[in-house]
């Protein structure tokens, strides 16, 4: 399994990542073995809005730095979180999609498949509280409530690039614009649709 990474930050986010991957063939053999074979590489990156991501077009897992680094996550968070996109890349792979109608129920075998491995673990507890923490939240998966979460975790994500904050927030603020722009686009289209 192939993790890129940004050797000049020292390598020690990988090191975390890997060693996710061996508690995983540890503790879940059979979940390792389809997480090798449905994910091609493991990213770690800047991502806004989110601790993880399945890129289909790569078969990538994409985990955010921040996340992987922060003080408080743990090795095993850092596995369910690989182990719930590799479920993504599965679900892609046996062609169920991620649109709107479907996220939902995609999301809740993704976390259910977290809980699974989380069993498996002497210390899955840090996982079922995360896994348990995202279901107690109502969580809106429709696109603009996705557009929102994303352009919210923007500002984060430009500052920990280095991009100014007042830079950041000027592209934080035309990205708002830009979707509401859309939406109002959308709105527009459907409004002059003739009816059936």
């Amino acid at each position: 399994m192939l993790i890129i990474y940004d050797a000049d930050k020292g390598g020690k986010d990988a090191d975390k990542v890997a060693a996710a991957l061996h508690l995983i063939r540890d503790f879940d053999a059979v979940r390792y073995r389809r997480v090798v074979r449905d994910l091609k590489q493991i990213w770690i990156t800047t991502i806004a809005g989110a601790a993880g991501q399945f890129a289909g077009s790569t078969s990538t897992c994409e985990l955010d730095e921040r996340f992987v680094m922060g003080e408080h996550t743990s090795i095993e968070q850092v596995a369910g979180a690989i182990v719930h996109e590799a479920t993504h890349a599965r679900l892609d792979q046996c062609g169920i999609g991620y649109e709107e109608g479907m996220r939902a129920r995609v999301e809740a075998v993704c976390m259910g498949r977290e809980l699974a491995f989380a069993a498996k673990l002497p210390d899955g507890a840090s996982i079922r509280l995360w896994v348990e923490a995202r279901q107690k939240g109502a969580v809106d998966y429709s696109n603009t409530a996705f557009n929102t979460r994303e352009i919210a975790g923007a500002r984060d994500a430009l500052i920990h690039l280095g991009t100014p904050g007042w830079f950041a927030d000027i592209i934080v603020f035309v990205a708002r614009l830009r979707r509401r722009g859309s939406v109002k686009r959308e709105e527009g289209g459907r409004a002059s649709e003739p009816p059936n």
